[in-house]
């Protein structure tokens, strides 16, 4: 199933971009450490654009998905609900997906971690 491998390449630039994002906040934890408001500023507006091109990333993959049929789709939702593979593209697809889900809990942690700091009571999650 070649769309299977086009997921997994989409899956794959995910990661490369929460690599770059987590990256980049724990850069900006450092600074605010520091109390390096300059540092802080810049690193907050760095974060931009790796977080643009994820959300471009996951908007080619939903339209990848869509076009699927719907057999392919319910074996891809199956596959990520904890299906076994059945072959080699199968079995990329989920290293792909599972390593980019891993590193999306890391950064979504830490990005929790940092809000709170700065924001405090006003932070995206305290609401």
């Amino acid at each position: 199933m070649s769309n299977l491998l086009d997921l997994a390449v989409l899956e794959r630039k995910k990661y490369n971009d929460l690599n770059d994002v987590l990256d980049l906040t724990q850069q900006l934890g450092e600074a605010l450490d520091r109390n390096d408001e300059v540092s802080v500023r810049m690193l907050v507006a760095m974060r931009q654009d790796p977080i643009l091109h994820l959300e471009e990333v996951n908007r080619t993959a939903k339209s990848r998905l869509a076009s699927l049929t719907e057999e392919e789709q319910e074996r891809i939702k199956a596959l990520l609900a904890g299906a076994a593979a059945q072959d080699d593209g199968e079995k990329t697809f989920l290293e792909q997906a599972g390593k980019a889900r891993g590193l999306l809990e890391r950064v979504v942690e830490l990005d929790r971690r940092i809000s709170l700091r700065l924001a405090g009571e006003n932070s995206f999650y305290k609401k």
